[in-house]
């Protein structure tokens, strides 16, 4: 994998498997130096190979060709520890009270209506005011299916937090 062709598909070929991860993962998942997957991730993006999306002080990667952009929106999502939170407890129960919703995942009233808000601006939730729920739970839990490798570390933290809330 020395050629650039190499080493740009060791970087789709762990997209694929983990979409969403970002660059400091990339970077100890590929053994490639900084600069070096730096150039390699921006000439991905440039020629639409994958794309990325902002979350907080991360820049999360997708690749383009393999997932839909609604299956790229729920692995950005499930990377994010109050969507994540706020998912998973609707696939227990399928839908909730949002003000029980709320204190059940333990956000703040501002936190809690911004990031359901962004879900159903996305297609993930729908909110009718007197409950919150998943649009489409099977194509979440594929996308958890999906992601597991890289996230499974992440995923036993949640579902230890929340049922330790219980």
């Amino acid at each position: 994998m020395d050629t650039k062709e190499g080493q740009r598909d060791k970087i789709i070929d762990l997209l694929s498997r983990n979409p969403g991860l970002h660059f400091r993962a990339i970077q100890r998942e590929t053994e490639m130096a900084v600069g070096q997957l730096e150039y390699h991730l921006y000439q991905l993006e440039k020629n639409g190979k994958i794309s990325s999306k902002r979350d907080g002080r991360f820049k999360r990667y997708f690749v383009s060709e393999n997932a839909s952009a609604l299956e790229n929106k729920i692995a950005y999502h499930l990377r994010n520890k109050k969507s994540r939170d706020i998912i998973f407890r609707l696939l227990r129960s399928s839908c909730e009270d949002p003000e029980q919703l709320r204190r059940k995942v333990k956000l703040h009233q501002d936190d809690f209506d911004l990031t359901v808000k962004v879900l159903v601006d996305e297609i993930i939730l729908k909110w009718d005011n007197e409950e919150i729920c998943i649009v489409s739970p099977d194509l979440i839990r594929n996308a958890i299916k999906k992601i597991k490798t890289s996230f499974l570390n992440e995923l036993a933290e949640s579902l230890i937090d929340l049922l330790d809330s219980e």
